[in-house]
């Protein structure tokens, strides 16, 4: 299951969690380009 989250509800999965919890985290250029905001030059 992919799903993006804010660390407040990765904090509320975790403490909600019983046993093991797997989290796999990506950074990248999306993550980058998501953050930016687009400026036109004209």
């Amino acid at each position: 299951m992919e799903q993006e989250m804010t660390m407040q509800e990765l904090i509320a999965l975790m403490n909600d969690t019983d046993g093991e919890l797997l989290i796999h985290v990506e950074f990248g250029e999306e993550a980058d380009v998501d953050g930016e905001e687009t400026r036109s030059t004209e």
